[in-house]
């Protein structure tokens, strides 16, 4: 039996209840009823601990909450700014929840909190979960499918960096006008900026080893909770930038775990090797979790961002690292978060190569980046794309592009981007692409609105779709003119096309295209549409003989999509 809160607690902790909770208006006679919430809707409780004698970073909190099944939920807590500590957690069952909170705070566990709270029936989709209809999908709890369109705007907590200056929580407002649903963010490493002016790095969560800024993680609730309101879905990359020695913008010498800044590694490799080390880093993976996993719009963790990049660390030092980490994260988290690492790709390594990451059953998305002069032509990205994603689905996994993009990018055409978003969502894989002032010609260019509204018509265009039973990548169908390529997402008796101009007259009116389609014989609907403007161009009936069904395509320019299906 646990010990019993002292009384001057409970009162603070119902208040603390009735604020977060947001109960439903009630009479007086009804004024102790308990607090109600929706299902899939957070609950928070705080409370205070006036006999600690420990840091509060260093306080140990254990929520038991048990639903009207009986099953019981282990979560954890953390401080807040300007003292006290909270507990969130997410009800999965309608009915009658009971809690009981317990902490540490230096003079042994005790119980400091109790009680219980109703919930309500809702239309929250809750998590975001791997598929059970496909393995390469993500998909709701409810079953509908999830396609990850959007992008990695880094530090969005960040308004320098951000178009138009807007502040973090009105930046993911901005990504959702435009039809995007997921945001990859930085939780840096490197804890000081040279630029524009030295200080503090924006986003650095953990300054010190075990220790957490409440204000910074207060920008990190901002965001989230915004998301929640917009719709987006976000990917926190956990340990990013700040593992390459003798380096300003990703600094070894600025990350809390180094010994320049009072850590216990002097190297990267230590830090990735010494097993007391990371026990340590076990710490922050605890403190996201206790503080944010109870969002169903915490999409994914990240556990580490290109290793290869920052710091050169080869893969047969960081996979280790990773597969412990993903193992702590799963053994710990109740809601099942997906994890993934923001590795560069096969195409850059350093030790080895990233394949025994990507068939690790602890990694849940398999996930690369794209960038490079190889692949600002448009064509050459497309390709790069589809190749990439075709050696990735053999993993049986979902595929994420979690950034790419060209700071040289058209601002009349946004073309590359267009292309980038528009084949790798054909090719089977959710689709980051980066965003950033105009810094390097590689990836860095802003999202502006004229580069906004080619995620809005992709999104319209996937939000008319049936997507249910999945719609997979086809085998590519015979487009002509010469050099025209058609990507298919489809299944029996229903297909989404989208087709690419030849590289010869890219640009220029393409009359007379054809896509032969190897279907059974019958009746069909084609409908076409602008894949710029969103337009429909054309919707008729064909027929398909013995040999297949002919498509014959609109007058298009650069690229055009339909969708085909049986009558």
């Amino acid at each position: 039996m646990f010990p019993r809160p002292n009384r001057w607690l409970v009162p603070l902790v119902l208040v603390a209840l009735a604020s977060c909770a947001t109960p439903r208006a009630v009479s007086s006679s009804q004024a102790a009823a308990l607090p109600e919430v929706e299902r899939l809707a957070r609950f928070e409780v705080g409370f205070e601990l006036p006999e600690r004698t420990r840091h509060p970073d260093d306080v140990t909190i254990e929520a038991r909450f048990t639903a009207p099944s009986g099953e019981a939920v282990t979560v954890g807590g953390f401080a807040v700014a300007g003292g006290g500590f909270r507990v969130r957690f997410t009800p999965r069952e309608t009915g009658e929840y009971r809690y009981v909170i317990q902490a540490d705070g230096g003079v042994g566990m005790r119980e400091v909190a109790s009680g219980g709270f109703r919930v309500r029936p809702g239309e929250r989709r809750g998590f975001v979960r791997r598929s059970k209809e496909s393995v390469h999908q993500l998909a709701w709890e409810d079953g509908r499918p999830f396609l990850p369109l959007g992008e990695n705007r880094f530090n969005v907590y960040d308004p320098e960096w951000n178009y138009n200056k807007l502040s973090g929580p009105e930046y993911v407002a901005y990504m959702a006008s435009h039809g995007m649903n997921t945001l990859r963010i930085f939780i840096f490493t490197d804890c000081e900026r040279e630029e524009p002016q030295p200080g503090p790095q924006p986003g650095c969560l953990e300054t010190q080893v075990g220790r957490f800024d409440p204000e910074v993680a207060a920008q990190y609730d901002a965001i989230l909770e915004s998301a929640e309101k917009h719709g987006i879905y976000v990917i926190l990359t956990l340990f990013a930038v700040g593992f390459t020695p003798g380096e300003t913008w990703k600094s070894w010498e600025d990350n809390p775990y180094s010994t320049a800044r009072g850590g216990p590694a002097q190297t990267p490799t230590e830090f990735f090797e010494e097993p007391d080390i990371r026990k340590a880093a076990e710490r922050k993976l605890r403190y996201v979790l206790d503080r944010y996993g109870y969002s169903p719009h915490l999409l994914a963790v990240d556990l580490l961002n290109e290793p290869e990049w920052d710091g050169k660390n080869g893969e047969e030092t960081w996979i280790p690292w990773v597969e412990h980490m993903a193992k702590v994260w799963h053994a710990a988290d109740p809601y099942g978060h997906p994890v993934t690492v923001g590795s560069v790709g096969l195409h850059w390594n350093e030790d080895g190569d990233e394949r025994p990451w990507y068939a690790h059953p602890e990694n849940d998305i398999l996930q690369w980046h794209l960038y490079g002069k190889e692949y600002y032509e448009v064509h050459e990205l497309a390709a790069e794309f589809t190749r990439k994603i075709a050696e990735s689905w053999g993993y049986g996994k979902p595929v994420l592009c979690g950034e790419f993009g060209y700071g040289g990018d058209d601002p009349k055409t946004f073309d590359h981007t267009h292309v980038g978003i528009w084949s790798a969502t054909f090719s089977g894989a959710g689709v980051l692409a980066h965003s950033a002032p105009p810094f390097t010609p590689d990836s860095d260019v802003l999202m502006t609105p004229e580069r906004g509204r080619h995620f809005k018509v992709l999104s319209d265009f996937l939000s008319r779709l049936s997507l249910s039973p999945p719609l997979s990548p086809q085998l590519a169908p015979l487009a002509m003119p010469e050099g025209t390529r058609a990507w298919v997402l489809g299944r029996t008796g229903y297909w989404a096309l989208w087709v690419m101009g030849a590289r010869k007259g890219y640009g220029s009116p393409v009359e007379g295209a054809t896509v032969r389609m190897g279907v059974p014989s019958g009746k069909y609907r084609v409908t076409w549409w602008n894949d710029v403007t969103g337009e429909q161009l054309r919707t008729e009936e064909v027929a398909a003989q013995q040999e297949g069904l002919l498509l014959r395509v609109p007058v298009f320019e650069r690229h055009v999509a339909g969708v085909l299906e049986s009558l």
